[in-house]
């Protein structure tokens, strides 16, 4: 998409805000022509993270456009993740440990904001003001992406690069190779697909401590049920829809371009029978 503060479960509880970042963020990715518009909004302290998605694609299914929302919960202070799905009032609980072993699979899981690892970053002379912060040009390449990113390191903004820090130290993880701060803004490109992040806005301030808790009502359930769940906006899972898709069209071409090739044999066949 970084200093420790301790915050106890029994803390959390009992205070009514927490001094944090608040981020609105914009994506539209493109799959070979089909373009998926997702919304994002981020609210970070040092040991929580909110991640509240809105994604509009296209239903595989219905043959239409759809909207799906989404929250993931990360929690440094019980090293857990929870995905909520408020369409079903369910959610999925994932540990550090199997949240390592889906930081390559593109599932979604850690928040985008920050510059992940399995990146390398090498700054440019180039620099953009995003949403009221100077960022500095990055050009980026790892996993498959390459592009250009734009980071910055203002101090306001501080919450935000402790929690990506933090987040990394917690995983095992380095982080982003070359590069310090919050990512602002990318436009990447990957074989079949394209990406462009910006963030649209920044506030700073108190974040509700109910905004990192369970919402009540909530029923806990199997993993598995996210993997349905996240189909629509998991960058993979959007490619195989929409491979699926094209090559579900392609085949309705050729079939309707036989039928026509069989119509017109058979009038030749006529025109041969009855002489015009």
């Amino acid at each position: 998409m970084k200093t420790y503060i301790l915050l106890f479960p029994a803390l959390l509880a009992a205070s009514p805000a927490l001094a944090g970042v608040t981020m609105k963020m914009e994506n539209v990715s493109d799959y070979e022509g089909q373009a998926n518009k997702s919304s994002y909004v981020n609210y970070i302290e040092p040991e929580y993270s909110r991640l509240e998605m809105s994604v509009n694609y296209q239903d595989p299914e219905k043959k239409g456009p759809g909207t799906q929302k989404s929250v993931i919960i990360t929690r440094l202070d019980k090293k857990v993740v929870w995905t909520l799905m408020p369409d079903a009032k369910a959610y999925c609980e994932f540990t550090f440990d199997e949240l390592r072993k889906a930081m390559n699979s593109g599932s979604g899981l850690v928040p985008d904001g920050a510059m992940p690892a399995g990146f390398t970053y090498k700054k440019t002379s180039g620099s953009r003001k995003i949403a009221g912060f100077v960022s500095d040009e990055y050009a980026f390449s790892g996993k498959d992406l390459k592009g250009k990113a734009w980071i910055t390191d203002d101090a306001k903004l501080k919450p935000a690069s402790d929690f990506y820090l933090n987040q990394a130290k917690a995983l095992g993880l380095s982080g982003g190779k070359g590069a310090t701060g919050v990512l602002m803004g990318h436009e990447a490109s990957a074989k079949e697909s394209s990406h462009v992040m910006t963030v649209k806005s920044v506030s700073t301030g108190d974040i509700p401590a109910d905004k990192f808790a369970l919402p009540e009502g909530y029923k806990k359930v199997n993993t598995s049920a996210w993997n349905e769940y996240r189909k629509n906006f998991d960058r993979k899972m959007i490619m195989e829809q929409v491979k699926k898709r094209l090559a579900e069209e392609a085949k309705s071409r050729a079939k309707a371009a036989a039928s026509e090739k069989g119509k017109d044999a058979v009038k030749k066949g006529l025109k041969g029978l009855v002489g015009f």
